[in-house]
């Protein structure tokens, strides 16, 4: 991953906030450069993940969500989704966001507070 003090710092969550451990929700993280492997999660989990901005090119990482049947895949950060982010360090110029993933959906928040969550993809 690329790691640069030069620019920001951002820690992307992925949390499984799904009904219940009954089918296990795995998924799969990537970018251009970098594959986070398979990860299963159990309701609760807290998958996270941190880099440093390019300083050159695009910074992008998406996954590839499993729930039984189900499946979804899409962007988690990008330049887009990084101005939805919320600074968490200034000193260090850190970054955070959310994803929760319900069983109706996928939800974003920039801090990870009750009410904060607005839904952003449905399970295909």
């Amino acid at each position: 991953m690329t790691n640069s003090a030069l620019t920001a710092g951002y820690t992307v969550h992925v949390i499984d906030d799904l009904s219940n451990n009954d089918v296990p929700l795995s998924l799969r993280c990537q970018s251009k450069d970098n594959d986070l492997g398979v990860k299963t999660l159990k309701v609760g989990d807290d998958f996270h993940f941190s880099f440093h901005w390019s300083i050159v090119g695009e910074t992008r990482f998406y996954c590839h969500y499993y729930w039984g049947s189900k499946q979804q895949f899409f962007d988690v950060i990008n330049r887009g989704i990084s101005n939805d982010c919320k600074r968490t360090d200034i000193v260090t110029n850190h970054y955070d966001c959310f994803w929760k993933v319900h069983d109706d959906g996928f939800y974003f928040s920039s801090d990870n507070s009750i009410g904060s969550y607005s839904k952003k993809y449905d399970w295909n």
